[in-house]
């Protein structure tokens, strides 16, 4: 797992913070994710097949629009989700997980519990 180039040889856990960007790093490193991807991925799956609009992903995970667009476009492009306005209100916009979207969240979700084991048992040892 990556350091980030560290050279301490102490065990001392990292702060949050640093904990969070050596996820970020391992998901993006393994799995082409930045943490905002696999987090709307994981919103978008826990909807279990039904179609996300796109104001309730931007609510649940405090995110603005334009943000969340961009976001949304970059996972579009990379064949992980669908996005497609609503049939009867062409204002929304909904998202489902593309079969490919479901079979990275779920190595991007392995990797993730992997390094919070990891992350937790070096969290005890210090």
């Amino acid at each position: 797992m990556s350091d980030l180039g560290s050279t301490d040889t102490t065990r001392q856990s990292p702060s949050v913070l640093r904990s969070i960007g050596l996820l970020h790093g391992e998901l993006r490193m393994l799995h082409g994710l930045s943490l905002l991807d696999y987090l709307v991925l994981g919103a978008i799956a826990e909807a279990e097949g039904r179609v996300v609009p796109v104001a309730e992903l931007t609510a649940s995970l405090k995110e603005s629009g334009s943000r969340m667009t961009f976001v949304l476009r970059g996972l579009q492009a990379a064949g992980l989700i669908e996005r497609d306005r609503r049939a009867g209100d062409r204002r929304t916009v909904e998202v489902t997980l593309t079969d490919t979207g479901r079979a990275q969240l779920a190595e991007a979700e392995r990797t993730a519990r992997t390094w919070l084991r990891r992350h937790a048992a070096l969290q005890q040892t210090c």
